[in-house]
């Protein structure tokens, strides 16, 4: 083709159009465009699902269990534990199987959809479902279609290009422009002669702009696919003397929909897994939570004990001479005692937490009442981990405020005209009403300086021009660019219009000249885009016969690139707006000769056409022409905090969070607003590390801040990009900024970049492990660091939905933190942590029997308790009453955890699981087994196994066992009141006694338990409730167990009360213990 390209990277592609035919040059055979999102299929459903259970430590266990039941030498039948495995297996390969099945539904919906596409032979464009489409496809979208693949823009109707919704892919509204690159302007010419603004409807016409895109040569080199959704660039040859680079701006992505534009030609870029959608669908990496750890451990604490008692057993089996192998005894003992670690653990775990996560989204105090949308737990795994956040990293722009940009005042030389935000009932008023009078005036000695300044607002932007009702309307991708050009136009500079000059294939932008004078047209030549690197955007543009570079950006990269440094006036007019919690921008221009620019222009076209070496390629030529620029002026821009932040930050502190906010704005600005939002209030010793020039320096500024809080019970840290930079490279000083953030309880970090917002939270997690930190924002910037969190949480904001899709839980308002935290993570945790104690506790409650049991046999390896009875204990006895009465637990009312932050210290704390409450647990259920087997026994039982009297005295015990468990559970509930406390309680005894009759009087149940009903006339459970002794036992000896339990508690909440027990006793609830 004749290109002098660089030569093809891995993961890079090309395609040509030599003539009429089409050669692909790095195509995939089949259909690349294909989704496929399942995980299974027919052959391998029940395999792959086994062994992604089996990837779970417990499953193994279970299925050990279940082989060695099968022995000979079993004490128990192989179906009573092999059935309930099989079946939990079961259960879950089916859930896996439906989840699957619904995925291979959307699946096929989204492949069958049909588009238009050119057919080659057929010289016309033909319908073909989206599974169909390859990259080098070329086709025709229609309006309210959406796009099939990553398409790169060929023409459309109208000049100015096509208008997408991408709300599909990143939840922003608003409309954006995509328009072709400038090779392809004479088929826009063409095609927008021929059919300007109609509506084209199926069978699609063969129009010359087809003909002449396969009759001229044309060479596109695409980039290597990038989830980044902003990162799509390609060099492009059309003919032999038309070369391009397109951006962003010359993609739609797939999902994407056309809007406002009656048709779109275009051709396909990327297909498939290579699409951006399909790249931001990745799968991210899972979070566990802490608890979950925890249990883990405890379970591996639970199993190293129960192969201790199995080897101690087995060699008192063996010195007792028995006769069986200790091999033997040690499995036989195994499988008695199993069932400390119980199958469904997990499963109930996850059920709990399901419903946990679910009342979270209906909660009705965290709905935004602008938009009626809740709360949403996208995840339920980290639920209870809300209830302990040690560290809150918050993103400020979008988060703690609004988002929504008011231009409030600028300076122009030593001007500052202010008043820009009070709207002007019948003229202007204000500083709108100086820049008036400037602007009405040429003679004034400030005219030429106030238009050119606010005629650079006009032009050095992003946005997009629309009139309707007499008004110009604003959209663009950032929020300050909309107010700063909205700000121009409340001055009387008002920018038009956007358009494309066919002649020269360029861009124009219209903006109004002052009062009195004609329109100007400024030809843009190139733009030199914002990224959070630069910290700043140029537009280099053509007006009148000469060439400017304008560029607008943050103080900190704008003054070194002056040609005069900023002067003390420029310095303080930057103070005084930060101070006041504005945005500010450096505004500054300069004069290019034309012969300069036009070697620059031949470097830029190369930067952007270079695959390999494109953004730095791209960033030199940025430096080369913004330089020696003048300074024009500073805009300030407003963005007011959310409605409730200064209440919820006071109150997050006063939980004992530590809440550091993370901000690119400059430090006065943050600072400022760290004191509107009450993170620092008056009271405060603040120590500042910032305007570091080394890590040396930084280290010495972390001594000294070390000293500033030294012996304070209030301080704060402030500290900027600079500084964390050399702080960050630097593992000593590093360990220095731990531990003054430990010191203290609220930190602000000012211009940082996305990288550095991660590599704090990562600080955090890697020196200290226990801690729990989480990360909310709204924006893509803040993706990093929502995902390098324990957990992250997304605002919906008017930057998209990026941050929501990579967060765990997303919220509409700051505001609605509270309550998530203080009611639904407080809440999640106690509950939670309660439900792992109680569940462990429970069965080796049960185990205690047969461990007591083994010494009076003699080590014979027999049951202690009826077989059908201990494999229902955890499925139909008390696993469904635990869940019942923890999920629906309510300790105090929503209004009164908000209004005392106190409470969450205690998650803070861990004081509701820990090594020493888990301990008690156990205890307890060493004391509570061992009474419920002991006191039958010593009264009417027997030693010698399968005895009518054995029996009677083990199902006495095992009937303790359940009403002991099931006190136990009421009364560490709150609310004792309620039916979903007391009512799981007494429905699982109920449950028990009528599986306990059906089993002793049914004949089914004679067979499957048959030393229930043989040798004993009544059968068992006749002859128990039907004498005094067994009942009296039944009734009193739960009672006996659990008193320790109740002077414990009595104990916690009148003599040593925590704050919940405090706040509870406060509000007169019902949860006092009976004495």
């Amino acid at each position: 083709m004749g290109l002098a390209m660089d030569p093809l990277e891995p993961g890079q592609r090309s395609f040509e159009y030599p003539g009429a035919k089409v050669h692909p040059a790095n195509l995939r055979s089949g259909e690349p465009n294909r989704v496929s999102t399942t995980r299974f299929t027919a052959l391998t459903w029940i395999p792959k699902s086994l062994f992604l259970q089996f990837q779970r430590a417990a499953n193994l266990y279970f299925l050990f269990i279940a082989i060695i039941v099968c022995m000979p030498f079993s004490p128990k039948r192989w179906q009573s534990k092999v059935i309930p495995y099989v079946l939990v297996l079961t259960w879950t390969a089916l859930k896996d199987l439906f989840e699957d099945s619904r995925r291979r539904r959307d699946d096929r919906t989204e492949n069958s959809r049909k588009c238009w596409i050119y057919d080659m032979q057929e010289r016309n464009f033909v319908q073909m479902p989206w599974s169909g489409i390859k990259p080098g496809d070329f086709i025709c979208t229609l309006c309210d279609e959406a796009f099939p693949a990553d398409l790169l823009v060929v023409c459309a109707a109208g000049r100015e290009g096509a208008f997408i919704s991408t709300v599909n892919l990143d939840g922003e509204t608003n409309l954006k422009l995509r328009s072709p690159p400038p090779v392809f302007q004479s088929l826009i010419d063409t095609e927008c002669s021929e059919h300007s603004q109609e509506v084209i409807r199926p069978p699609l016409p063969v129009s010359d702009t087809v003909s002449r895109l396969f009759e001229t040569p044309l060479y596109v080199r695409l980039a290597t696919p990038s989830a980044d959704l902003s990162d799509m660039h390609a060099a492009i040859e059309f003919g032999r003397e038309q070369r391009c680079a397109a951006n962003c701006t010359n993609f739609v992505p797939r999902g994407c929909v056309l809007r406002n534009t009656p048709w779109m030609l275009a051709i396909v870029a990327y297909a498939g897994k290579d699409t951006k959608a399909r790249l931001n669908s990745a799968t991210v990496a899972g979070k566990v939570s802490s608890l979950q750890g925890a249990l883990n451990y405890c379970v591996y604490g639970l199993l190293v004990s129960l192969f201790i008692t199995c080897i101690y057993l087995a060699t008192l089996a063996t010195v007792a001479e028995t006769g069986t192998g200790w091999t033997v005894r040690f499995l036989t003992y195994t499988i008695t005692l199993y069932h400390v670690v119980p199958i469904s653990l997990y499963v109930s775990f996850e059920i709990l937490k399901l419903v946990l996560g679910g009342f979270i989204d209906f909660d009705r105090q965290m709905v935004d009442e602008t938009t009626g949308q809740g709360a949403k737990a996208r995840t339920a795994d980290l639920v209870e981990e809300m209830g302990q956040v040690d560290f809150i990293f918050s993103d400020k722009t979008g988060t703690l405020t609004a988002n929504e940009m008011r231009f409030a005042e600028c300076a122009v030389g030593h001007s500052v005209f202010s008043s820009f935000l009070q709207d002007p009932l019948g003229g202007p008023v204000g500083g709108v009403q100086e820049v008036w009078e400037i602007l009405s005036q040429p003679a004034h000695p400030q005219h030429e300086a106030v238009l050119w300044f606010f005629t650079c607002l006009s032009v050095c932007h992003t946005v997009q021009a629309e009139e309707k009702d007499g008004s110009m309307q604003y959209s663009g991708p950032s929020p300050d660019e909309v107010a700063l050009v909205k700000g121009a136009c409340k001055a009387g500079i008002v920018f038009k219009a956007r358009r494309v000059d066919k002649d020269q294939q360029r861009a124009e932008v219209i903006v109004s000249g002052a009062p009195g004078r004609p329109d100007r047209t400024f030809s843009i030549l190139s733009v030199i885009e914002f990224t959070a690197e630069r910290k700043r955007m140029s537009v280099i543009c053509e007006v009148e016969g000469q060439i400017h570079c304008i560029t607008k950006g943050a103080d900190i990269v704008m003054s070194p690139l002056l040609v005069t440094p900023l002067a003390q006036t420029e310095e303080q007019q930057l103070l005084s707006f930060s101070q006041k919690g504005l945005r500010t921008l450096v505004v500054a221009s300069v004069q290019v000769d034309a012969l300069a620019f036009a070697s620059w222009q031949r470097n830029w076209l190369a930067a952007m056409m270079s695959m390999d070496r494109r953004v730095e390629l791209m960033d030199e030529c940025a430096v080369a022409i913004e330089r020696n620029l003048e300074l024009i002026g500073i805009t300030a821009v407003e963005d007011r905090l959310q409605d409730g932040v200064p209440e919820t930050v006071a109150k997050v502190k006063s939980a004992g969070i530590r809440l550091w906010v993370l901000t690119g704005d400059k430090t006065e600005t943050a600072v400022d607003i760290a004191y509107s939002c009450n993170l620092f209030t008056d009271k405060d010793t603040l120590a500042f590390v910032t305007g570091a020039s080394s890590s040396s320096a930084a280290s010495e500024s972390l001594r000294n801040a070390q000293k500033v809080l030294e012996g304070t019970a209030s301080g704060g840290i402030v500290l900027d990009g600079q500084s964390i930079k050399f702080i960050l490279e630097d593992s000593v000083a590093a360990d220095q900024l731990f531990e003054l953030g430990l010191r203290s309880r609220s930190c602000v970090c000012s211009r940082l970049s996305p990288s550095q917002k991660r590599k704090l939270v990562e600080l955090v997690r890697l020196r200290s492990p226990k801690a729990v930190t989480l990360a909310i924002g709204d924006g893509a910037n803040d993706v990093p660091m929502i995902l390098g969190a324990h957990v992250g949480i997304g605002i919906r904001g008017k930057e998209g939905s990026q941050a929501v899709q990579a967060s765990d839980v997303a919220i509409s308002q700051f505001r609605h933190l509270l309550p998530l935290l203080l009611c639904h993570g407080r809440r999640a945790y106690r509950r939670i942590a309660t439900f792992l104690c109680y569940y462990l506790y429970k069965n080796v409650a049960l185990a205690w029997g047969d461990v007591i049991w083994a010494h009076q046999d003699n080590f014979s390896g027999d049951v202690a308790y009826p077989e059908w009875l201990s494999t229902s204990f955890n499925a139909i006895f008390t696993s469904w009453p635990v869940l019942i009465v923890l999920a629906f637990d309510q300790d105090i009312p929503d209004v009164v955890a908000n209004a005392n932050p106190q409470i969450y210290q205690e998650g803070v704390r861990r004081d509701w699981f820990n090594r020493k409450l888990f301990g008690m647990w156990m205890v307890a259920a060493a004391w509570h087994g061992s009474l419920a087997w002991v006191v039958p026994n010593l009264s009417f039982g027997n030693t010698t196994y399968e005895t009518v009297d054995f029996w009677r005295a083990s199902t006495t015990s095992f009937t303790i066992v359940i009403n002991v468990i099931s006190l136990k559970l009421f009364i560490h509930s709150f609310s004792r009141s309620r039916a979903t406390s007391w009512a799981p309680v007494v429905g699982s005894i109920l449950v028990y006694i009528l599986v306990l009759f059906l089993l002793g009087y049914v004949s089914l149940g004679r067979r499957m338990q048959p030393n229930l009903s043989d040798g004993g006339n009544p059968p068992v459970p006749g002859w128990i409730f039907s004498n005094a002794a067994p009942l009296v036992q039944i009734l009193l000896v739960p009672v006996i167990a659990v008193l320790p339990d109740i002077a414990c508690l009595t104990w916690a909440r009148r003599l040593s009360p925590s704050p919940l027990f405090r706040v509870d006793r406060k509000v007169g609830s019902d949860n006092e213990i009976l004495m």
